[in-house]
């Protein structure tokens, strides 16, 4: 048997420079379950917590997550099979220490873990620079903590490192390979087992496992990511419970991504149980300290429609609050909220806030470019309806380049025009001449108010259009919000 060697150096993943900007997401990437899928198809901000892995935002290659193979390694078991051990009644066989590693014993799961956490921290704080070198990170770090000998786990502190890194971002194939191995790792089976199910999306026995634990208890690192995990089981039967689960993971791992993700949660249930106070207040913290991080642009977009759902603006002093609120934001972002608040708002048939909305964003872009043209879109969609404005909204919509637009806005550009345009002909559709009333009789004849009931107003030069020709557009409309409402967004 070859001699002993030194154990090879864990491997330098320093982040890179910081990148432009956040790349793509690939499907099916597990990661630290903290930002909730971006783009379209984003759930409403009433929708509760799913416990599904979250995407990874993306830049450079990583390095190495580890040492090559010593020269005296062997293969590690298939994923799927215990790893093999010595057999104590084979003839020559002495103890299991003289068996030969089933698994690589070269890495060092803290470390790895320490580095993946610090590159997560650095995103949550505005870096881009590891976001694509995390995706690789975690891919490198699942092919060596598959590969490890399940004497690896042994030690405590590397099992923590263990359920830390599967929570963090690690595949759950990965991890449900490792606890088929004997012997398990080294770690109360119920945080093992638990975070496996959580990271499935197998709620009611992952809760039945996790439940109970006291993330106040354990090390700070992995008990901030219980505490999230726990949050994210328990928000739909219990969002109380759920808010004080976040406030513990960010008490217990302040300043990192663990903290951005419970804040951000924080957020959405706080909106979700209608309690302004507490949206704003906690709203406000996340864009002071925040509003940087990789994870932001998506939390505007549910922040935006969590805002239009409770109305703010329509309180006296609401977009006073709202300019407060948004202030730590550049001017950018600040736009790109009020934009979306204005789309959420037309979508919920809510024009006054649209309406709002659509015209502060106006006066936040640039003349000419994009954002004023969406803007002008949102503003004549939230008009088109509305009987005194339909016909200038009309023309607007006429006038705006499509061609500036991306799908989804030109889907509510289209759904909008229709809209006007059938107010329009209903408006100037003739309206009946009334029926001739019938000679009065002795028998039994109609009350005054009855007959005025009855008739239909004409129309003359002098009077003003008939509200019966609206009320029938009015009817038009249910289609009008089917299109706005299946429109992609």
């Amino acid at each position: 048997m070859a001699p002993a060697r030194a154990p090879a150096a864990a491997p330098a993943l320093a982040p890179p420079p910081v990148a432009a900007e956040a790349g793509g997401i690939p499907a099916g990437t597990t990661a630290l379950p903290l930002a909730e899928t971006t783009g379209a198809g984003t759930p409403p901000a009433s929708e509760p917590m799913a416990p599904i892995p979250e995407p990874v935002p993306t830049a450079a290659p990583a390095a190495q997550a580890a040492a090559e193979l010593a020269d005296d390694a062997h293969p590690a078991p298939a994923p799927d099979q215990p790893a093999t051990h010595a057999d104590a009644s084979a003839p020559h066989a002495t103890s299991a220490e003289a068996a030969p590693p089933a698994g690589r014993t070269d890495i060092y799961p803290v470390t790895l873990v320490r580095r993946l956490q610090r590159l997560q921290d650095l995103i949550a704080s505005g870096s881009t620079a590891g976001i694509a070198q995390q995706r690789a990170m975690i891919t490198e770090m699942d092919a060596a903590f598959g590969d490890a000998d399940a004497s690896v786990w042994q030690d405590p502190a590397n099992a923590r490192a263990l359920v830390m890194y599967f929570l963090g971002g690690g595949n759950p194939a990965v991890l449900r390979g490792i606890i088929q191995r004997e012997p398990k790792p080294n770690i109360d089976e119920k945080l093992l087992t638990g975070s496996l199910l959580y990271l499935e999306g197998r709620e009611e026995p992952a809760l039945r496992q996790l439940g109970e634990i006291d993330a106040r208890k354990l090390p700070n690192g992995i008990g901030g990511q219980i505490a999230l995990a726990q949050a994210a089981l328990t928000v739909r039967s219990d969002p109380a419970k759920a808010s004080r689960l976040l406030e513990v993971a960010r008490l217990l791992m302040p300043g990192t991504l663990v903290d951005e993700a419970a804040l951000r949660r924080a957020v959405l249930v706080a909106a979700q149980a209608g309690d302004l106070d507490q949206f704003e207040r906690l709203s406000g913290q996340y864009f002071s300290r925040f509003r940087h991080s990789a994870y932001a642009g998506n939390f505007r977009q549910r922040f935006a429609a969590a805002l239009s759902r409770m109305n703010v603006l329509a309180t006296p002093d609401g977009l006073a609050r709202l300019d407060a609120l948004l202030a730590p934001l550049d001017e950018e972002a600040r736009r790109e909220v009020f934009l979306l608040v204005s789309r959420s708002a037309i979508v919920e048939g809510k024009t006054a806030l649209a309406t709002t909305a659509a015209e502060r964003a106006m006066l936040l872009a640039p003349a000419a470019s994009r954002d004023a043209e969406r803007a002008r879109v949102y503003l004549s969609a939230a008009q088109a309806a509305t009987p005194d404005r339909y016909q200038a909204a009309e023309a607007a919509l006429k006038a705006i380049d499509r061609a500036r637009l991306d799908p989804s806005d030109q889907a509510l550009l289209e759904a909008a025009s229709r809209t006007a345009e059938l107010i329009r002909r209903a408006d100037e559709a003739p309206s009946p001449a009334p029926s001739p009333a019938p000679a009065p009789s002795s028998a039994a004849a109609p009350s005054a108010p009855e007959v005025v009931a009855s008739a239909q107003p004409v129309r003359t030069a002098g009077n003003e259009k008939p509200s019966a020709a609206l009320a029938k557009a009015q009817v038009k409309l249910g289609e009008i919000d089917t299109l706005l409402k299946d429109a992609p967004r």
